[in-house]
């Protein structure tokens, strides 16, 4: 690169900064703004960043430079991407592993024309209820049916064997229905919900727009999350407990109604939006692994934002835990039984190094961290170990995609392992320069209204606990 590139870029580092600095000690905090608005609540999701976030770096970014390509390379459920189509950017790409976060993204982002998909709406919930009121002994008296001889409450029986009875069941009432099939559908699910769950999905499969069918389905993934026998407000898959099951009896055309009527007006509100900014935008979203993103071409990308898991699935989010139930149901991606319940394993830090490892990633931070878990347990060490080397194989394709002169904003957590703060904000500065990125600055922000406990007991102590993250840090990085 040559004298004068490098000082333009000093130059537009400096302004970036100057108008940071002059924000608000509170202004990334965002507590008093709407974060569901538009279509980025139509779909609940783990670990989501918040809409301002990347609506605000998108405007500051502009103040300095053309931005005509978005990316983010761990885009979940397209909360980036339904921002770039807000802020009328040219070409916004996204990417993840997760096919649940793939059709989500694809739900959001897709502008669908109001009047037809309202039209469409009306005609299904109609058929809904007509199939409902004519059969509605054979939807609502299932569970009592099978509550005189089982107990719906154990994962033997009922819990292993549903399809086999509920096959028995339709056949004893003369009636023509398609009995779902996949592992454990009766530990999740009672037999009213399950009969009710296959007689709306049988309904939109009628649906022939394939763009309004997936909206629609988007909704169903939904209701059966909360119709289900999952504790609601965890992404890990845990039961309520059995007295809980026994008396759990979800409305589930209520349910699914609710949410397909809430979701077409936040649709209304993002068609209108981009109307409103003439919105040309053209997104694309892939399935690739983030350390090849082989569908992205190199050097094409103006401004990457982005916030990667916080650490390995087994102990902090297990996207593919909380995918699951939807994934079965829908069932839309061509997977198999053990794909599906394979996925945690495919996120990063999926590899396993039980005996040990030989440390080679480029960062003196978490090298002194590293050190110290291993003193404690070398099992765990290579679980951090594992996910760290992912993410330096990620920053390197990324950084692989970006322009020269483009900017990435990382938005991350720090969080702790045995008692150990791992400063991944720190960790990814220092990677990031072994492959042509320029550290910019850091800005801090508090989490609001979190999900999680503020303490917690990591090392399973009695009485010792720990913090849990309270704030998030944007790690903003240039292309050299």
């Amino acid at each position: 690169m040559n004298k004068k590139s490098i000082i333009n870029h000093i130059e537009t580092d400096n302004k970036l900064i100057s108008i940071l600095k002059k924000l608000p000690n509170n202004y990334w905090d965002f507590k008093y703004e709407n974060t569901k608005e538009y279509t980025h609540s139509i779909h609940s999701y783990p670990a989501v960043m918040v809409s301002p976030i990347s609506r605000n770096i998108i405007n500051i970014v502009r103040q300095i430079m053309e931005v005509d390509s978005l990316f983010d390379p761990f885009s979940g459920s397209g909360t980036v991407l339904v921002e770039g189509m807000l802020a009328n950017i040219k070409t916004i790409y996204g990417n993840d592993i997760n096919p649940l976060a793939i059709f989500i993204s694809k739900v959001k982002t897709n502008k669908l024309n109001i009047n037809k998909l309202k039209k469409e709406a009306s005609i299904l919930l109609k058929q809904i209820n007509d199939d409902y009121n004519e059969n509605i002994d054979f939807y609502e008296m299932a569970d009592e049916y099978f509550e005189k001889t089982l107990d719906l409450t154990s994962k033997d029986g009922w819990g292993n064997d549903a399809p086999v009875y509920l096959k028995k069941y339709v056949d004893s009432k003369k009636i023509n229905f398609e009995v779902p099939n996949f592992k454990n559908i009766g530990y999740w699910f009672k037999p009213r919900v399950i009969l009710q769950l296959q007689m709306i999905k049988n309904h939109i499969l009628k649906i022939e727009d394939e763009n309004i069918r997936n909206f629609v389905f988007a909704a169903f993934s939904e209701s059966v999350r909360l119709v289900s026998n999952r504790r609601n407000g965890e992404f890990k898959m845990f039961r309520m407990p059995p007295i809980k099951v026994k008396s759990f009896k979800p409305n589930v055309l209520k349910e699914f109604t609710d949410i397909l009527d809430k979701n077409i007006e936040k649709m209304n509100g993002f068609a209108e939006a981009c109307n409103k900014n003439g919105s040309i935008s053209k997104v694309r979203i892939f399935n690739n692994n983030v350390i090849d993103l082989f569908d992205i071409d190199d050097s094409s990308i103006d401004l990457v934002i982005t916030s990667p898991p916080y650490g390995d699935n087994r102990t902090t989010v297990a996207y593919g835990e909380y995918s699951r139930l939807s994934l079965q149901w829908i069932d839309l991606f061509g997977l198999s039984e053990k794909e599906i319940m394979m996925i945690d394993k495919t996120l990063m830090g999926g590899a396993k190094f039980r005996k040990g490892f030989e440390f080679s990633i480029p960062s003196k931070t978490l090298t002194k961290s590293l050190e110290i878990i291993k003193d404690i347990d070398l099992e765990r060490a290579g679980d951090v170990y594992s996910f760290y080397l992912d993410l330096e194989k990620a920053i390197s394709a990324i950084s692989k995609k970006t322009k020269t002169g483009g900017y990435q904003f990382w938005v991350v957590g720090n969080r702790t392992v045995k008692g150990e703060l791992l400063k991944t904000d720190k960790i990814i500065k220092e990677i990031a320069s072994k492959y042509d990125m320029d550290y910019v600055y850091t800005i801090d922000r508090n989490i609001i209204n979190k999900v999680m406990p503020s303490l917690n007991s990591p090392t399973n102590t009695v009485g010792k606990k720990l913090e849990t993250m309270c704030n998030e840090h944007i790690v903003i990085l240039r292309k050299r």
